[in-house]
């Protein structure tokens, strides 16, 4: 991997490096432990955490199956693909359901994945796509998550997965780590979120979306982001902001493709 170190970036002297990297090789306990956290250490949590992966993955097979993907500015993902190249996928937290999904064919690919209860459960899950997850986030184990993350990308042929405003916001703004991976391993940043009619909103932070069955979903991609290894503090920050901007641009054209057809 070429370029500078991932330590080395006013960043990460925000993040603890105290929690292990790999994909479960760590246990972390929340401060303030989440409903679904709390759920998952009751009595019900060991049944909940073997059930909820299975049916997730076979209830995104049967939902996204029947639903219609188009596509919006594909060809910023696929210059990268069709020379083989890997990519840092770059999406935002409100369209984390179809990820997975979406992303089952780029098999070994590696995703950050929150170290806590809630994380387990989306580890197993994303796990069961053919993806690989790597424990931390920007408060808990990124430092040594990222460089996990690098690491793997460094031995080649596989791309990386980061929810860039992941995992508490504020919604649809960007945070450092992806354009950090980009500075250590000098890949393309491709970002791209989807919105779909109908769908349903979850009460969350990032209000999280979920198609209804037979819906019409739109993915919209925009121009990639090459972050030079010579990138410094104030680099960081201005990547930063264009990666933000680019995704809500992205953000916005799914919207108006899935609007436009509503009217139709």
């Amino acid at each position: 991997m070429g370029g500078s170190s991932l330590g080395d970036d006013v960043g990460f002297d925000r993040w603890t490096a105290a929690a292990g990297t790999g994909s479960h090789s760590h246990a972390y306990t929340p401060r303030h432990r989440s409903v679904g956290g709390r759920l998952l250490r009751s009595g019900l949590g060991r049944f909940l955490r073997w059930i909820l992966p299975r049916a997730f993955v076979a209830l995104s097979h049967l939902l996204f199956r029947s639903c219609r993907v188009e596509f919006v500015g594909k060809e910023h993902e696929d210059r990268w693909l069709r020379a083989s190249r890997p990519i840092i996928y770059a999406g935002l937290h409100e369209g984390i359901m179809m990820l997975p999904f979406h992303f089952r064919d780029r098999a070994g690919g590696v995703v950050m994945v929150s170290p806590s209860r809630d994380g387990d459960v989306i580890a197993d899950t994303i796990t069961r796509f053919g993806l690989l997850p790597v424990r931390g986030s920007t408060g808990h184990g990124g430092r040594g998550a990222l460089a996990a993350m690098a690491a793997a990308l460094g031995a080649g042929g596989i791309s990386a997965g980061v929810i860039v405003d992941g995992p508490r916001g504020p919604a649809r703004m960007a945070k450092s780590g992806a354009v950090l991976l980009a500075r250590a391993t000098g890949l393309p940043i491709v970002p791209g979120t989807w919105w779909a009619r109908p769908c349903l909103r979850f009460r969350s932070w990032d209000r999280t979306m979920v198609p209804l069955p037979f819906a019409r979903i739109v993915f919209a991609f925009s121009e990639c982001l090459l972050v030079p290894a010579t990138a410094d503090e104030a680099d960081v920050e201005r990547f930063q902001d264009e990666l933000t901007r680019r995704l809500v641009d992205a953000r916005a054209r799914a919207r108006a493709a899935c609007d436009s057809a509503t009217t139709d």
